[in-house]
Parts: C-alpha cells; structure tokens; sequence
C-alpha cells in the first residue's frame, strides 16, 4: 500500500533532519504548507508534527477530523506521560520526543506504517486507567496564554484579543479553542473561572 508522508516542525533545519532521517530508510517524506489540505487526500498518509503551542494542539483536533486515513505522530517536547496521553487523546497514534536519536524515530515511524504504535509503559497505563494523569489536572498555561485570559477577563472580545497580540479573529479563536481543551474547560467563562480558582489572574 502506497504511504504518503509529510513533516511539520517551526524549525526548517529541524524538519530537515527529521526527513533525512526518513529518506535514509527509504520513504520520500514532503513538507506541505497546507497540512489539512494534504491530508484530506488520498492514499494513506502519516505526518510528523510537532506539537509546541495551542495552535498546534488545535490543529492535531483539526487533522483527526480530517479523515480516518491520516495517522499523526506527535513530536514532543514534553515527553511527560499527561503530555502523551493529551496528544493520543487529541488524535495522534504515536508519539516520540523531539530530542530523539534517529534510530527512535524511524522505528516509531516504521510502527505506525505497520499498523502498531511504540507507547511507553506509564502512557498505555494512564489510557487504560480512564484516569486522567495528575500532571495534566495541574497543567498551566504559558504565560501568552495568561495573558490571553487576563485580557479576556478585562472584558475584551476575542476581535479585540485578536488585534492587540497580533492574529486574525479566526486564528484567535482557534488559539482560544486549543487553550480551552488544554486547560479541559468547554467555554471562556468555564476558562476564566477555572483561571480564577488557580490564582492566574
């Protein structure tokens, strides 16, 4: 079965090397602007993203929503358990560190081409838990995410967020979306209070 790849890092020597890595077991993995766009098409396809912010958090809910046939390995700073379980349950098959040797990555990769997925220990028993890990519930935003609420809590409108820190309105609210699925609330209120409750206010 033909298998299309692609990579996705904000570092282009980074994603460079992720795809030498992959060229050198003998895939021709691509680097395409428009990821949604690539992975609503056909055939199966596998992509390396790395995840650094709350849009790419937003953006991994987005691709899992964008067909059965796109299987997502998440490249991970924080290789912590609550970080693993919060990329499988966003919709990643597969994980691996960002600061991993070549060998690791190109056998987490042949695993997801195979059918399988590598997961360490403390990760498939959090998910077999059903328990949420302790370090996810104390899990805090970065501190433009802080911002972000306090501005809100001010009383400005996602509009006004948008200007004042630089991005379009519907950029803003997916940001907004991904922050709000990291900090497990469902609405800006939700957000604020929870905000509120962990002094970051």
């Amino acid at each position: 079965m033909t298998v299309r790849i692609a990579v996705s890092d904000p570092l282009p020597m980074f994603q460079r090397g992720i795809m030498a890595t992959l060229g050198d077991a003998g895939f021709h993995p691509e680097a395409p602007q428009d990821l949604l766009a690539w992975a609503r098409q056909d055939p199966r396809r596998v992509l390396l993203l790395t995840m650094q912010s709350s849009s790419d958090w937003a953006l991994l809910t987005e691709l899992r929503d964008a067909g059965p046939d796109l299987l997502v390995i998440a490249v991970l700073t924080d290789t912590s358990t609550a970080a693993c379980v919060r990329a499988l349950l966003a919709g990643a098959v597969a994980v691996v560190a960002r600061d991993a040797p070549p060998e690791s990555v190109k056998q987490v990769f042949e695993a997801v081409v195979a059918g399988t997925s590598l997961l360490p220990v403390g990760v498939v028993r959090a998910l077999a838990s059903s328990r949420e890990p302790q370090e996810e519930r104390s899990a805090t935003p970065s501190a433009r995410e802080i911002e972000w609420l306090r501005t809100l809590a001010e009383g400005a409108t996602v509009s006004q967020l948008a200007d004042r820190f630089g991005y379009s309105e519907r950029a803003m609210f997916r940001l907004l979306r991904g922050l709000y699925q990291h900090m497990q609330v469902g609405s800006r209120t939700e957000a604020l209070m929870r905000a509120q409750e962990r002094g970051w206010l």
